[in-house]
């Protein structure tokens, strides 16, 4: 600016002077035309330079605003990832806080696991016990199965031989005899 004041001002005295030239030497006259003109020169490459600095401010200017915005957008996300932080923090804490319940349930459950186990371990030695049970009432049924069988096939030869040699007192014998292996044939299908 102050420049542009002074290459006006020599302007305005060149020409003041021009016009008034009746009374300047010549000499003086070509010397300030001189130094007018290479005040025009020195405000054209003051001008080139403006440009120049005009421009690399400019330039320098987009690179402050994008770097502000890149720092506006990291301070977003600095902030948003400290949110993310905290959500994540409440999280863990609530999760720990947790564990200790977590832990009595599954010592709990070691316990009634242990307890089923030892139960179920005395179930299956009752189980085998009775079954012990069951095979010994078995093999006595089957025995007493097979006694009265042969009982009856002792008895059946017998009814084979004339009524008349046996008392009267034996023929009830009979049907309570073939009365009691029908009870176990019935007893068997079932």
């Amino acid at each position: 600016m102050q420049l542009k004041r002074i290459a006006m001002m020599v302007v305005a005295g060149s020409a003041i002077g021009l016009l008034t030239g009746c009374g300047i030497p010549e000499e003086e006259f070509n010397a300030k035309v001189g130094e007018l003109n290479t005040a025009w020169s020195e405000i054209d490459d003051l001008k080139e330079t403006i440009t120049d600095l005009e421009g690399l401010l400019k330039a320098e200017q987009a690179k402050v605003r994008n770097t502000r915005l890149e720092l506006d957008d990291a301070a977003d996300r600095i902030k948003t990832l400290q949110k993310k932080e905290a959500v994540t923090a409440s999280a863990l804490a609530s999760e720990k806080a947790k564990i200790p319940s977590l832990e009595r349930k599954i010592s709990s459950a070691k316990s009634a696991t242990l307890r089923a186990e030892e139960r179920a371990g005395e179930v299956e030695d009752q189980l085998t016990e009775m079954t012990a049970k069951y095979k010994e009432i078995q093999r006595r049924f089957d025995q007493f199965e097979e006694n009265l069988k042969s009982l009856n096939a002792a008895i059946k030869p017998a009814a084979a031989r004339p009524v008349a040699s046996r008392p009267a007192a034996s023929a009830p014998r009979e049907s309570g005899s073939q009365s009691a292996l029908d009870l176990l044939n019935q007893m068997s299908i079932r």
